[in-house]
């Protein structure tokens, strides 16, 4: 297996990021990411794939669309697509007519940000999803790094009570200059969410990202970029197992990643807090596999996660932990089929951290 880590959710100026897909590929490789997928508002655009090069390496370049509703209030049901190759947001009025104009043209997509805080503080309505009755959808954006950090601001407003607008403003400070002290996972509701979702039986893949605009924050007269592309790059990404290599060819590697992003041969990583490359998950029963595969079990069935440092591991199962260990390693021989999925927590500037969320393995 060959591992690659990427991200999958950021936007240039035809939306409303700041950079242009060049000075992004530059801070992707900055970071040490092997591909990105920009995903503007609304739009697709054509003739910018490929691999972009500068003196410290390279990145492969890909393009999505974040599609959602303009005249809706509020603009909730931010849906990610990949691999459409063409404008889909005349879908956007019909959650389900998008989702469908998705599969048939075998492209994949993601609920963004389902669940987020709004934060009055900053203008910023709640984004999150908020038509469940859809069906047909890849997956869950379980780890959205920017709504994190609005949910973040979000609680600690609530916690303080803060009445005055500015002595909220300056309440939110300690998190807009280093917002990594706060950000602990992806939101609780979420996970919980997606254990639902697995237990009624559907495939159901993850993706954590960015959302990186890199727009400046101010208060007063202090201006800041305080989420630059390279630093949201850092954070959280979203890393992928393919079966061969990549060679250079964009139809060749684009087909490659975005397979496994669909299938779910995938997990979602905290790099900030520690690097999770060499992470796998994998289970043996009557033949063997990956996360995002599915197994027939038999009565030697074994799952097994290895961490590339030790941590906390939890093995779930329709939302519930079946075995856990304070290693770099966990085994399970399961008893019951249905979907596992691989949690790790690590201590991170003195406070205990989401680090790893595994895909799930299907056992059947």
């Amino acid at each position: 297996m060959y591992e690659l880590a990427g991200n999958l959710h950021m936007h240039t100026p035809y939306s409303d990021g700041e950079k242009w897909h060049k000075e992004i590929a530059d801070a992707a490789i900055a970071a040490g990411l092997d591909f990105i997928v920009v995903t503007d508002h609304n739009l697709w655009v054509d003739g910018v794939e490929g691999y972009y090069e500068n003196e410290k390496g390279r990145v492969l370049l890909l393009v999505g669309e974040e599609v959602h509703d303009t005249r809706r209030d509020p603009q909730c049901n931010h849906f990610l697509i990949y691999g459409a190759e063409a404008e889909l947001c005349r879908h956007a009025p019909n959650p389900q007519e998008l989702i469908d104009a998705v599969r048939q043209i075998g492209a994949c997509g993601f609920l963004a940000h389902p669940h987020e805080r709004s934060l009055d503080l900053l203008n910023e309505p709640e984004l999150g999803w908020h038509n469940w009755e859809v069906e047909g959808f890849t997956g869950l954006e379980i780890w959205n790094y920017m709504s994190s950090f609005k949910s973040a601001v979000a609680r600690r407003h609530d916690r303080l009570m803060i009445k005055n607008k500015l002595l909220a403003k300056l309440s939110a400070l300690p998190l807009v200059l280093h917002p990594e002290k706060y950000i602990v996972g992806p939101e609780a509701e979420t996970l919980a969410k997606w254990d639902e979702l697995l237990a009624q039986g559907k495939r159901i893949a993850a993706v954590g990202n960015s959302d990186a605009h890199g727009t400046p924050m101010s208060l007063g007269p202090i201006t800041r970029f305080v989420f630059p592309y390279e630093f949201l790059f850092r954070a959280v990404n979203t890393h992928v197992l393919i079966r061969q290599p990549l060679n250079g060819d964009l139809a060749h590697d684009k087909a490659l990643i975005l397979g496994a992003i669909g299938q779910g041969n995938s997990w979602v990583a905290y790099d900030m807090a520690a690097p999770t490359k060499g992470f796998r998950f994998s289970g043996h029963g009557v033949g063997k596999g990956i996360m995002g595969d599915a197994i027939k079990m038999d009565v030697g069935a074994t799952l097994q996660a290895i961490a590339p440092t030790r941590c906390h591991m939890r093995l779930i199962h329709r939302g519930q932990a079946v075995a856990e260990a304070h290693d770099t390693t966990l085994t399970h021989i399961p008893v019951d089929d249905g979907p596992y999925r691989v949690e790790c927590h690590i201590p991170y500037l003195g406070q205990k951290r989401g680090w790893i969320y595994s895909n799930p393995i299907y056992l059947y």
